[in-house]
């Protein structure tokens, strides 16, 4: 008899980590839950020191995890510093601190969150940076950049992604690395802005959808769901855009 998978979900206690945390627990899996409160283990992916020992927590918790789901994010008018340090390194420093554990699990899966902000003007210095891997100097320039934080820490993650899936450790170990780009969701992180008017409009130009609403949560997480599961067999480093056309809207026939 097949084990039910463990699934490690960071900032699941909100938004579309919380919807998958409900989507995965129902078809009778177990999720690990990672957010600041209200979760199994509680950690602050800003801090370096933090990450460390969330991956202690979770090795008291479990001797291997199935797939790790990074739905942990932030958005302006966070500062740029904290936007670098949740968005990209709250991602690429904890994922591979996490890989002996996916390495003892079945068919082992990790999603990142992107965002279809990965399109927008970016600051090329600081996608540099976190490239490299300087947290430090990445957040000291996140905090000159401002707002544009935001689409640069997730070009960069984009970025991360596809160079990393490949290298040896993740596919050639069996752990398929993946990530998803949403458009506008629904989601406390989004709320503030859709409440009024000039946020609408504002998400509007940046994000121009086909269809007549923005998503929710839950329409997210079944690509979430596949990514992170068996049934995903042959998908590494990819990104797909899930976003109701933005990024047919914005790039028109360009396919890279």
């Amino acid at each position: 008899m097949n084990l039910p998978r463990t699934t490690l979900i960071t900032g699941a206690a909100s938004g579309m980590g919380a919807a998958l945390a409900r989507h995965l627990t129902a078809r009778g899996e177990r999720v690990i839950g990672v957010d600041l409160h209200a979760a199994e283990v509680c950690a602050d992916l800003t801090v370096p020191a933090e990450r460390e020992a969330l991956v202690a927590r979770v090795q008291h918790l479990t001797s291997s995890i199935d797939a790790v789901v990074a739905c942990a994010g932030v958005s302006p008018p966070v500062s740029g510093d904290t936007l670098v340090a949740v968005n990209y390194f709250g991602v690429t420093d904890l994922l591979p601190r996490l890989l002996p554990l996916l390495h003892r699990g079945s068919e082992p899966r990790v999603v990142a969150i992107s965002s279809l902000a990965s399109l927008h003007p970016v600051d090329a210095r600081l996608v540099e940076l976190c490239l490299e891997g300087d947290e430090s100097a990445a957040r000291e320039q996140a905090g000159k950049v401002g707002a544009q934080s935001y689409a640069s820490s997730k070009r960069a993650l984009t970025q991360w992604i596809r160079r990393t899936a490949v290298l040896p450790g993740w596919a050639d170990e069996g752990v398929l690395l993946n990530g998803v780009a949403p458009g506008v969701v629904k989601t406390p992180m989004v709320a503030p802005l859709l409440e009024t008017v000039e946020g609408r409009e504002a998400l509007a130009a940046g994000v121009p959808t086909a269809v007549h609403d923005y998503a929710s949560a839950e329409q997210i997480v079944p690509l979430l769901a596949f990514l992170a599961s068996p049934a995903n067999g042959y998908m590494v480093g990819q990104v797909p855009f899930v976003d109701g056309g933005a990024d047919v809207l914005l790039r028109g026939e360009a396919v890279l």
